[in-house]
């Protein structure tokens, strides 16, 4: 945060400990719970979020629907993840191989190329159980 000029506070400080904690991406509104101590407000939330995410401190994970969920970024392991349509378990997928997709976007003159990729289907628990919904 110090190289990107961004004061450490209070809000961000206990932002940051949730997402260190968490194990997978989580939305604002969890971040808000969890890091709410009663003087933590969503909208600090939030703005905090576009803040640390334009640094590069979090990364946004959109997901269907048009929820986005929020992670700490990790310098050496990009990643994505396999998200279930009926119960919202999320799980890591090793490492990215979009480097066709990159090649062909700078062959069409792009530069700074960054992507946000999530995969979504049914996990097995939800497969084997029809009713669970």
């Amino acid at each position: 945060m110090k190289t990107k000029a961004l004061r450490i506070t209070n809000p961000r400080l206990a932002m940051l400990r949730v997402l260190s904690e968490c194990k997978n991406p989580i939305s604002a509104e969890e971040i808000h719970k969890l890091a709410g101590d009663g003087t933590l407000d969503l909208v600090t939330v939030y703005r905090n979020l576009d803040s640390l995410e334009e640094a590069g401190v979090v990364q946004r994970h959109p997901i269907e629907r048009g929820k986005n969920l929020y992670a700490l970024v990790s310098p050496d392991h990009h990643h994505h993840h396999v998200i279930c349509r009926r119960c919202g378990l999320i799980e890591k997928l090793p490492g990215c191989d979009t480097i066709k997709l990159e090649i062909a976007a700078k062959n069409q003159g792009f530069t700074d190329l960054t992507h946000i990729m999530e995969i979504y289907g049914i996990c097995p628990r939800c497969s084997s159980n029809p009713s669970h919904e």
